[in-house]
C-alpha cells in the first residue's frame, strides 16, 4: 500500500480550471478515492462573475479514474 506522503497527480476537467494538473498527498486526500475532491477559490479573470469568494468544486466521477476530477459547479 502507498504511504500517506505519496504524491497523487490529478487533472481538472471542465470549469474555470480545465486542464490544470494538481498534486496532492494521500495524507490530504485520504485512502478512500470516492471521497476525493476539492473546493478552490479561483482568482483573476476566471473567478465567478458575481461572487469572487465562490469556490470551484471538482470531484472524480463515481466508478471512473480517481485522478480525473470533473467540475461540479460553484459553491458559495
Amino acid at each position: 500500500m502507498a504511504g500517506m506522503s505519496e504524491t497523487v497527480r490529478v487533472t481538472l476537467y471542465g470549469g474555470p480550471l480545465d486542464g490544470e494538473v494538481q498534486e496532492h498527498t494521500l495524507a490530504d486526500l485520504g485512502p478512500d478515492t470516492a471521497a476525493w475532491g476539492t473546493m478552490m477559490i479561483v482568482d483573476g479573470p476566471r473567478t465567478h462573475p458575481r461572487d469572487p469568494a465562490a469556490r470551484a468544486v471538482y470531484e472524480p466521477e463515481p466508478g471512473e479514474d480517481p485522478h480525473v476530477w470533473v467540475w461540479r459547479g460553484w459553491s458559495p
